[in-house]
């Protein structure tokens, strides 16, 4: 039903969805030249294990620029351990269900264009310095969704919960809480790769880590 709600709604914004049943017909579709430019999975499969999935994706868009992987999820299932896992292993994101398809839609646009915006809040200084020594770059939305979040435990000087960072770095930027999070994924992919992360962490790891290594500078 959530993926019938979800094509309905993407159709009325304009998009074209196709909509498979199991992930190997979703991998005989990827093989042909018009194949989409993100693909929705949900994590629980019904006739392949999770990492073959993603596996056989990457292998079949290889050559292809610019095609997304977005997994639904419940809040309970996987668990947090196994969606970096998931993450690590080749998806750009995953999406915690319901979610609503304007919701989905904000999420791609994050994921596609993610420049800095035009105004961004204030930040200090020594931390924007900092998080470009650490190799980040300033032309990046996820940048500035991680200065204010850094900056924000700094002021505070004790933990913020998650979903409270969230929704205050939402109301800062004017996007939804899951476009904030899908930036703050990226930042830690990318510091990741950077070799700051031995392993992915968390959007709550990656904030906590920061902070106090930024006060101990």
């Amino acid at each position: 039903m959530l993926q019938r709600r979800l094509a309905e709604g993407l159709e009325q914004q304009g998009e074209n969805c196709v909509c498979f049943r199991r992930a190997s017909a979703l991998l005989r579709y990827l093989q042909t030249e018009q194949g989409p430019v993100a693909v929705i999975a949900d994590c629980f499969l019904p006739d392949m294990d999770l990492f073959t999935f993603v596996r056989q994706y990457r292998e079949l868009v290889s050559c292809r620029k610019g095609c997304r992987l977005i997994f639904t999820c419940t809040e309970s299932y996987p668990g947090e351990e196994m969606r970096l896992r998931v993450l690590s292993s080749g998806a750009d994101y995953y999406m915690i269900k319901p979610y609503t398809a304007q919701m989905l839609l904000e999420s791609l646009r994050q994921l596609y264009s993610p420049v800095a915006p035009a105004r961004t809040p204030s930040v200090r200084p020594d931390v924007v310095e900092y998080l470009k020594g650490l190799g980040l770059s300033a032309g990046s939305v996820s940048f500035w969704y991680l200065a204010s979040a850094v900056q924000m435990g700094v002021v505070s000087g004790e933990l913020i919960p998650q979903k409270t960072l969230y929704i205050e770095l939402s109301r800062m930027y004017q996007v939804s809480p899951q476009g904030v999070e899908s930036g703050l994924r990226r930042a830690a992919r990318t510091l990741t790769q950077l070799g700051v992360f031995p392993e992915m962490p968390s959007p709550k790891q990656l904030v906590v880590t920061l902070v106090i290594a930024f006060k101990r500078e």
